[in-house]
């Protein structure tokens, strides 16, 4: 049965009882030194029952707006004040953080598409860093967490407008996650659905877990490798709205009067290589065939147009200002009609 936030909570080298804050590692791997990597975690335990959520972020090592807000919550957080048990992993990919890269430099392997991983003796990939982290990990929180949270932003290349977004079509979890999804409080609440999922993020940690009866949900906020003084609080008052959400703090969610739903994403690639240029925002409402982005040879040459394919919302926009033929540029987000 899972913790509920009475009793000891152990993960790795952290122990923490009712009232207690407390900071630790999880092993999962060696280098080949024989230096172990270590992912870290933090366990805040309130003083009355409740649910566990897991929050976590840096599954991809370039991406920091979530690690931000998980670290401002640790610091803010009171354990008088908390009903049930919050586990924090600041910092999932910590090889790929230590090398400045998306994924592990072992493998090459995003980490968010390897959920729930596999044991080394059923790993797939040659070099099978990637999924014996990742099933560690998964172990773990399938182990104790009742809600789960994934923190993502646009990493070196991309700011993300702030949206967070659920999987539709999970009996029993889409109706809990799609509440979870709204009361962040975020502009945006995108529902992914099934088939969509199951063919281009394939192996999702929010994903897996809705597969095991846990509600998820991903958060996306920001990017360009920056800890923007914005972005980071946004993030932070979404998990907040989170924890009240689920009855782990007083209080109820502040959500937004203006809050739209995205039913479909479109993601638009670059079919040559050259330099970008934005013609307009992430959460701008564009109309189909709107340009949104143009690309240019060294001479500033236009080679192509990007344009909207439907009517919608500036989701993602790449602002790293060069890009290679079938590289991702922009999302558009197709705006539900119900």
């Amino acid at each position: 049965m899972k913790a509920a936030g009475i009793d000891e909570i152990r993960v790795g080298t952290v122990r923490a009882l009712p009232g207690q804050q407390q900071f630790g590692f999880l092993n999962v791997a060696e280098t080949c030194d024989g230096a172990p990597v270590r992912i870290p975690l933090a366990i805040v335990q309130g003083t009355a029952p409740g649910p566990v959520l897991w929050l976590q972020a840096g599954v991809h090592g370039t991406e920091y707006v979530g690690t931000g807000a998980i670290q401002r919550v640790l610091r803010e957080l009171d354990p008088s004040d908390l009903r049930g048990t919050l586990v924090c992993v600041p910092m999932v990919n910590i090889l790929a953080f230590r090398s400045g890269s998306r994924s592990a430099l072992q493998d090459g392997v995003d980490m968010n598409r390897v959920y729930p991983g596999k044991p080394l003796d059923r790993a797939m990939h040659v070099c099978a860093h990637t999924e014996i982290v990742v099933h560690r990990l998964f172990t773990e929180l399938s182990r104790l967490a009742h809600f789960v949270v994934d923190c993502h932003d646009g990493g070196f290349f991309m700011q993300m407008a702030p949206f967070a977004q659920y999987i539709g079509g999970k009996d029993g979890c889409e109706g809990r996650s799609q509440a979870l999804a709204r009361a962040c409080g975020l502009r945006l609440v995108w529902c992914l659905d099934e088939a969509e999922a199951t063919a281009k993020t394939p192996g999702c940690l929010m994903h897996a877990a809705v597969r095991v009866g846990i509600p998820a949900i991903m958060i996306e906020v920001g990017g360009q490798g920056r800890l923007a003084e914005s972005d980071v609080a946004t993030a932070h008052r979404a998990l907040l709205n989170v924890l009240r959400h689920i009855g782990m703090l007083e209080g109820r969610a502040i959500i937004p009067e203006e809050q739209h739903h995205i039913s479909r994403g479109h993601r638009l690639r670059s079919q040559t290589g050259g330099t970008v240029w934005c013609a307009v925002e992430p959460l701008t409402h564009v109309r189909r065939g709107q340009v949104i982005q143009v690309i240019t040879d060294l001479f500033g040459c236009e080679k192509e147009r990007l344009v909207a394919p439907v009517d919608g919302v500036v989701i993602g926009l790449r602002t790293l200002g060069m890009v290679n033929s079938g590289e991702y540029c922009s999302s558009i987000g197709e705006l539900s009609h119900e």
